[in-house]
């Protein structure tokens, strides 16, 4: 499980994970830290805690992680983060599906919307031009499983044999589109990804509260998944959408400065921003953890982008 500063999110699932028969030896709680020197999670006795070095992000946290079991042996690993919830039976779901499907080297449940049954995601879909979308409903549910492209990165049940296969997670995406990345790689070394509708999560999306990095992350990142998923025609849709969506946050900023609308121009602008910081970053192969932006909401005690020469994005 994958945590991030000292709010303490993270207690809840613990506890939940717990109560559904996991044994606390069995669970690894990777921190990474908000700011240098803060204390590390309080976790029921039993439970391993594994700190960053700093705020690695998703991918490198939970590449820490998985070393980390791997090296244990373990056959299955469940990775969540410390917002996730699974509801009461998900977890016994997870493990009879994957039981009695070896094919699928990924499986994760259907999310809801944190405290609603509002359906958020039941895997995704690649589209043939590239871009991704969230399915809002289980399709050609099979043995109680449902094939789909990637699931989210919340709550992954993963293979150790497709994780040795495949590797982990591409650090270079530092957050955002890493795990459809990943389970791209595992279906082309001939796994099968899929969800079980018949577990459920609890999920509440972060990027309202990061959007400057979140609209870099997801345009950057966006832009590098489409090119491996479809080639070059990927790449280009990814940046003829960016530069219409930057164009239109920018129009809305300038509205909102003039008496025909009023408003805070913070959001628009930080959108556009990131949006067009992280286009200029993918075609100049800059990876990592997102540039100081605007609207950085949350993001903080990462190390500085690195520049990269990879010629596939």
């Amino acid at each position: 499980m994958l945590t991030y500063g000292t709010s303490a999110p993270h207690e809840p699932l613990l506890d939940s994970l717990l109560d559904q028969g996991v044994a606390a030896a069995r669970i690894l709680v990777v921190h990474n830290p908000a700011d240098p020197g803060e204390p590390d999670p309080v976790v029921p006795a039993g439970c391993e805690v594994l700190r960053a070095g700093h705020n690695l992000g998703y991918a490198g946290g939970m590449n820490l992680g998985i070393e980390r079991q791997l090296d244990r042996g373990c056959d299955l690993l469940l990775l969540l983060t410390h917002d996730a919830r699974l509801r009461p039976g998900a977890l016994s779901a997870l493990l009879e599906a994957a039981a009695a499907h070896p094919e699928f080297g990924v499986l994760a449940p259907g999310l809801v919307f944190a405290g609603t049954d509002t359906p958020f995601s039941f895997g995704g879909r690649t589209r043939s031009n590239g871009s991704t979308v969230h399915l809002t409903e289980p399709r050609a549910v099979v043995g109680g499983v449902a094939p789909c492209d990637w699931v989210d990165g919340g709550t992954m049940l993963i293979r150790a044999d497709a994780l040795r296969r495949t590797g982990g997670f591409d650090e270079r995406f530092w957050s955002y589109c890493e795990e459809a990345e990943l389970c791209l790689r595992i279906e082309r070394a001939g796994f099968a990804v899929g969800v079980v509708p018949g577990a459920l999560g609890d999920q509440m999306p972060g990027g309202a509260s990061r959007f400057g990095p979140w609209t870099y992350l997801m345009t950057r990142n966006g832009a590098a998944y489409a090119y491996r998923a479809v080639g070059p025609r990927g790449a280009a849709f990814i940046t003829v959408r960016a530069c219409y969506e930057a164009l239109e946050q920018l129009a809305r900023a300038a509205i909102r400065l003039t008496p025909l609308r009023g408003g805070s121009v913070a959001d628009p602008w930080a959108a556009a921003v990131g949006t067009l910081r992280g286009l200029a970053d993918f075609y100049r192969r800059r990876w990592g953890p997102p540039p100081p932006l605007p609207g950085g909401g949350d993001v903080s005690n990462v190390a500085p982008p690195a520049a990269e020469g990879d010629g596939d994005g």
